[in-house]
């Protein structure tokens, strides 16, 4: 365990696309002290050096693995090399967090929490949205049972931007998705199904609308795109007293809630009423609460620090993490079972169900 009284001495495997954001955010930590950067790309090497001059910047892992001034190690390197550097990692005697999916495999992800937890190590997955005071605001709700009982979930994370060749759109965007929405309903899926479509490589889903189906009766859809002419980021909550609708590319209205909906009772049968039940429609104020708003990635990587320091145990780390790659992987394997050959001429067009 590192001592509270002093910064958690931390280096970053990784600082693309998004290791630059945690490269800034622990760079800004006073409870952590940057040792170190490893990535081999000249890019990555150039844009630290221009960046942050005074920090180590080199192209060999065993820089961070094999030093004994290194407490942790941040894990930002593509998805399917995750399991690989968090197990180095974990072997070295370090703590890790890992970008998500923390695997891209149940049994890989459930073998790195019980070697972390074999080893007193902290290991958390980068599920930044559990950290993102709006979604915390959502959960407060419907743990309060303000909303009543939620009677579905769904989610759209949707732009035309950034591609992925290692894995496809489920893998990269899901992630967030699932956690949400197993974080606010304290579950996971009982049965998952999908469909999917490839438009830009062969057999790699740019394209996925799945649906999740839960114990009590929930429902929750997640659509997701990287082929789309909106960014959208919105997740709506439709409970049997209120509506909320979650988005996270608004500047100033994060949360809407929606005091509306439908009230049913049971009346005579007469012609206008062969069924004999009355349906009553509700509809009340909307209103925009102010919800403070933390950089959540500052908030993670804080809580990371944290529990390094105390040993406790992440929130987004343990079966939590283990069963947002369980969910994704379930649904990965609807797709793959409908998956099509793509067709002569189109190189990207398959779809799976």
């Amino acid at each position: 365990m590192t001592s509270r009284n002093r910064q958690v001495r931390t280096a970053l495997l990784g600082c693309g696309y998004w290791g630059k954001n945690l490269l800034r955010v622990l760079m800004e930590s006073g409870d952590c002290q940057v040792q170190r950067v490893v990535d081999s790309s000249p890019a990555a090497q150039e844009y630290v050096k221009s960046q942050y001059p005074e920090l180590p910047i080199s192209g060999n892992e065993s820089d961070i693995f094999d030093s004994d001034s290194i407490d942790a190690v941040v894990i930002a390197t593509p998805a399917n090399d995750h399991y690989r550097a968090a197990r180095l990692a974990l072997d070295a005697g370090k703590h890790a967090f890992v970008e998500k999916p923390l695997a891209t495999n149940t049994e890989e992800a459930q073998e790195l929490v019980d070697y972390a937890n074999a080893r007193g190590l902290a290991l958390m997955a980068g599920h930044t949205f559990l950290f993102n005071s709006a979604v915390n605001y959502l959960k407060d709700m419907i743990d309060s049972g303000s909303l009543g009982d939620i009677n579905y979930i769904y989610s759209r994370r949707l732009n035309l931007g950034i591609v992925r060749s290692d894995v496809n759109v489920l893998w990269n965007l899901a992630p967030h998705d699932v956690s949400i929405i197993q974080y606010w309903l304290e579950a996971e899926p009982e049965s998952v199904s999908a469909v999917g479509g490839s438009y830009l490589q062969p057999s790699l889903e740019d394209v996925v609308f799945s649906t999740l189906r839960f114990r009590r009766g929930q429902l929750a859809n997640i659509q997701l795109s990287w082929l789309d002419p909106h960014k959208v980021r919105t997740v709506t909550v439709v409970g049997s007293r209120k509506m909320v609708v979650l988005d996270d590319a608004s500047p100033d209205a994060r949360v809407v809630i929606y005091d509306m909906g439908v009230d049913i009772s049971r009346g005579t049968k007469d012609t206008d009423n062969p069924g004999g039940f009355l349906v009553s429609h509700r509809y009340g104020d909307t209103t925009i609460p102010k919800i403070p708003y933390p950089e959540p990635l500052a908030r993670e990587m804080q809580h990371f620090l944290d529990c390094i320091r105390d040993g406790s145990e992440p929130i987004s780390g343990g079966q939590s993490a283990v069963s947002v790659v369980r969910t994704i992987e379930r649904i990965q394997s609807e797709l793959s079972k409908g998956r099509m050959p793509a067709a002569p001429g189109v190189p990207g067009r398959s779809s799976g169900g």
